[in-house]
């Protein structure tokens, strides 16, 4: 029978092992000798009588394991893992031998395994390096196809049905849940191993406690009736607490379970390593978030050193629950946390609402307007820019009322020119009564118009400048750029309100930039406005 040994995970030995029983442990007599403090002399007993394998502790420290269980004896099959201290022993199943007898049978078949070996390996790489590029080419191929088919083209075709803001907002919103989602479990489990490590510290604070305690107790009356956990006991996260006697191994305290042995592995494990390795604190995983913590009670101070005797008096013992622990330190971080997440999400979307909802709302009540309905255009949103641009248009649409144009008469539909001419005639009736500059642009960024005041301001004639670009047709370069990124802005945002603020003749006064939509749902003209009462 074949077995690995391993350390930690890498293997470093592989024993052949006849019909017969084999000693583990750390002394050099032992069959299979593993150096390590962490195996004792004599650890384990390895029995194998045909195709049976067994094993069994001989009393070692810190126990035997086999697939991450303590056990004392148990039978062991292939693929089963035995752990000695920081060492894995794992049976493996033996090659056929081929029967060719003697030195040169044993030539022969070593001859033979190694040409099959080179004759396999040999295949394996040319079959590999001739496949590898049509494989992978032929695997790029089908995701491409897959992508297009499964995301790009309903991609596409939600396009057509749905405004692309409303398509963005969509993936940012999934993507921040998806986010959150994925977050919470890493979250979860670094945050647990921090809390579960304060929580076993807070554990043995106690037990420190404790020990305290009764060496005062023992210090003035040496009697170990004097031991008591009593006042510990309710601490919560503590399922058990014990003091055990160092020389009998007994409890102790309490008083209802005194002169009775510890029947739990786990708890055996801890009271070794503080007896025999002399650890001042000692923590010893017992299942899923319990744990058993130990320290040891000092002998108390003797006028006569040969009355010492060796080692601690006794040993506090508990089976601590960090769960409880952290629970109530973790649990409610992890919802204030996850309220605050998904509390930002809900701000986030109800802000998106209150600046796009208003500023539809007047696009469709203008749409309206302009089909000759009676709409008195308003804002439900009491913000100052929205309800002085419903002002505006409400201002420009009485004047179109009192033009000589047949407001009433409603546009056929797909009749640009007549709708571009009832737009224009709109603003130059809303320039006549304002105030500010006026300057009106199509999406090439040709002049339409140029109001009186803007006239006077920077020097841009209307009669010279209709019909041409505004970087063409504009002396000041400062003003024609500033005009050109907002016509940008507002035609890739779909007609959207878009400000600026730009320096005129020395002073800094602010713009706006407002887009106008034809029936169709085209930006076709761009619509913008310098304030002339200050920026």
């Amino acid at each position: 029978m074949r077995f690995e040994i391993l350390k930690n995970g890498d293997l470093i030995e592989t024993k052949t092992l006849e019909e017969g029983q084999f000693q583990i442990g750390r002394s050099e007599d032992c069959a299979i000798c593993l150096k390590s403090n962490k195996v004792s002399k004599q650890h384990a007993l390895l029995v194998i009588k045909g195709s049976q394998i067994a094993v069994v502790d001989t009393g070692s420290s810190n126990g035997l394991f086999v697939n991450g269980v303590m056990v004392k004896k148990q039978r062991i099959h292939l693929g089963d893992i035995i752990s000695v201290g920081e060492y894995q022993l794992r049976p493996i199943k033996d090659f056929p031998k081929l029967n060719h007898g003697g030195a040169g049978g044993r030539a022969v078949e070593g001859n033979l395994a190694r040409k099959t070996n080179e004759e396999f390996l040999a295949n394996s790489n040319s079959d590999a390096n001739a496949n590898t590029a049509a494989t992978l080419q032929s695997h790029q191929e089908k995701f491409k196809q897959l992508v297009d088919k499964k995301v790009l083209i309903p991609l596409y075709e939600v396009m057509k049905l749905v405004d692309w803001r409303v398509l963005l907002g969509s993936i940012i919103l999934s993507a921040l849940v998806l986010t959150v989602l994925l977050a919470a479990r890493p979250l979860y489990v670094w945050a647990t191993g921090l809390t579960q490590s304060e929580a076993l510290e807070r554990a043995h604070t106690v037990l420190n406690q404790i020990v305290r305690e009764n060496y005062r107790g023992l210090q003035k009356g040496g009697d170990f009736a004097r031991l008591s956990v009593d006042p510990w006991e309710s601490v919560k996260g503590f399922e058990e607490l014990y003091i055990i006697d160092s020389k009998t191994g007994n409890i102790v305290a309490p008083v209802k379970l005194y002169n009775k042995s510890l029947n739990d592995s786990y708890a055996l494990i801890a009271l070794k390593k503080v007896l025999e390795e002399k650890s001042p604190q000692v923590t010893v995983e017992h299942s899923n978030g319990v744990f058993i913590v130990a320290q040891p009670i000092p002998q108390p101070a003797q006028e006569n050193l040969e009355d010492l005797a060796p080692g601690p008096a006794a040993v506090v013992l508990g089976k601590f629950q960090a769960a409880a622990s952290i629970t109530s330190v973790f649990e409610p971080v992890l919802e204030a946390i996850i309220f605050a997440v998904f509390l930002g999400l809900f701000a986030y979307y109800l802000v998106l609402k209150m600046v796009t909802h208003p500023v539809q709302q007047i696009q469709e009540q203008l749409d309206a307007a302009l089909r000759g309905e009676a709409v008195s255009i308003a804002s439900e949103a009491r913000l100052e820019d929205f309800e002085n641009l419903a002002q505006v248009i409400n201002f420009s649409v009485s004047k179109l009322k009192q033009s000589n144009v047949d407001f009433g008469k409603p546009l056929a539909s797909g009749d640009h020119e007549a709708e571009d001419e009832l737009y224009v005639k709109t603003i130059e009736e809303f320039d006549v009564g304002s105030s500010d500059a006026v300057l009106l642009l199509d999406k090439e960024k040709k002049v339409k118009f140029v109001g009186h005041v803007l006239e006077e301001l920077i020097g841009l004639r209307s009669q010279y400048a209709q019909g041409q670009n505004i970087s063409d047709c504009c002396r000041d370069a400062g003003f024609a750029g500033t005009a050109i990124d907002m016509t940008d802005r507002v035609v890739s945002s779909l007609g959207e309100t878009q400000n600026a603020t730009l320096d005129i003749n020395g002073i800094n006064r602010a713009m706006v930039a407002v887009g106008h939509r034809s029936q169709s749902g085209e930006v076709r003209f761009i619509l913008l406005i310098v304030k002339m009462g200050g920026a």
